[in-house]
């Protein structure tokens, strides 16, 4: 019995910590340091050469629009070296980029699929810019998102700068209220964490990284790789840059965004043993934040089901663990008719939170499952997104 109830105890301090303890942490520990104040970059001429990178992989659909976004960025031309890259399309990609080589933009072809660490571990010699930044085809940068991304760079404490990322809701779209809720969680985290010490994320809509200090880089398939192997090796902090905004479409459906968060789950498991130093106390400073961001949520679908587990078993000797236990099952079944609407279109508030909390943990369950069973494309996935009509 009481082996139950410290097992329900221990579950339940792990979900609230790491959803709702963690933040709280983070957001009255960074309002006590002295929030970090970058030096102006004074005029255009002090700007660094920047090397623009844009992974393409059957993108036809969005590529002009990309291209014709980023030639419009408030950035020096003479400052902006632009390359797409297509790694293996198979669609017009190479062949409506090509049309923009007037306007200094340059074409790299992979016949075969790399995957996004490959290539641009690659193009690193062949490009000249004093600092990365790689950005999706799919997203849309706000007209100052370079000179707001390469500022806190400024800081020679700084090796990797990360942008914003903002889902576009669209229309009665589930996918796209789901996605947008997400990233605004994810943006508060991220702010937080980059004023305590270092921002601990990263998406491969936009962030950018010093030529110096640009790794070695395994195939992991997952974004957030590059910056955290740059702060594991150099152990100098990354950035949270919130005016830096990349604007992107929802995956086309929830099937869709399903499979991109499983994907993403995998990779980070087989990128953590190439991570160790982030989890080693007395080497890195982010020891806690990383394990606080990463480790614990890969744990939450463990701790709910000892949560419930227990609470049931318990049901009869206390009547909190009965309460409890009808709390569980309740929100389960709001959870279930939350889905059932979802599917449907409809998204009432009341039952929207239950449903995607549960399938985020859904996604984190079978990644546990694939990962030890090898299910895993280390080429990045390219991720079916709305249109502007949907």
């Amino acid at each position: 019995m009481i082996e139950l109830k410290i097992l329900f105890w221990v579950a339940t301090f792990l979900v609230f910590y790491t959803y709702v303890g963690y933040p709280l942490v983070l957001l009255f520990g960074a309002g006590t340091k002295r929030k970090r104040q970058l030096e102006a970059i004074p005029s255009a001429t002090a700007l660094p050469t920047v090397s623009l990178l844009i992974p393409a992989c059957n993108e036809e659909q969005w590529i002009a629009r990309k291209i014709e976004n980023t030639l419009a960025l408030d950035y020096p031309s003479g400052l902006l070296e632009i390359t797409v890259v297509s790694d293996g399309s198979a669609d017009r990609t190479v062949e409506i980029a090509r049309r923009y080589g007037g306007q200094g933009v340059a074409v790299v072809v992979f016949l075969a699929r790399l995957g996004k660490q490959e290539m641009f571990y690659r193009l690193v010699t062949r490009t000249s810019g004093s600092i990365l930044v790689m950005t999706d085809a799919n997203a849309l940068l706000s007209p100052d998102a370079l000179q707001e991304l390469v500022r806190p760079l400024a800081d020679p404490n700084v090796s990797c700068c990360v942008g914003r990322r903002v889902c576009i809701v669209q229309g009665r779209s589930v996918s796209s209220v789901a996605e947008s809720f997400y990233w605004r969680y994810e943006s508060l985290i991220q702010r937080m964490e980059s004023r305590w010490h270092s921002c601990l994320a990263a998406a491969g809509q936009l962030y950018s990284v010093r030529r110096s200090v640009f790794p070695y880089v395994e195939r992991v398939g997952e974004d957030f790789y590059i910056p955290m192997k740059v702060l594991a090796s150099t152990g100098k902090r990354i950035a949270y840059a919130p005016s830096a905004v990349a604007a992107i479409p929802a995956a086309a459906n929830l099937s869709i965004e399903f499979e991109r968060k499983t994907h993403a789950h995998i990779a980070f498991l087989v990128s953590l043993p190439r991570l160790k130093n982030l989890l080693a106390p007395g080497r890195t400073p982010v020891c806690w934040q990383f394990i606080s961001h990463h480790i614990l949520p890969m744990l939450i679908p463990a701790a709910l089901a000892a949560t419930l587990f227990c609470a049931y078993l318990l049901r009869h000797a206390n009547s909190f663990y009965f309460v409890a236990t009808v709390a569980q099952i309740l929100f389960y079944t709001l959870a279930l008719i939350g889905a059932g609407l979802a599917v449907a279109g409809f998204r009432p508030k009341i039952l929207y939170f239950p449903f995607y909390f549960v399938f985020a943990e859904l996604a984190v369950c079978l990644a546990w499952i694939r990962w030890p069973l090898g299910k895993f494309d280390y080429a990045w996935q390219r991720t079916e997104r709305l249109t502007d009509a949907s």
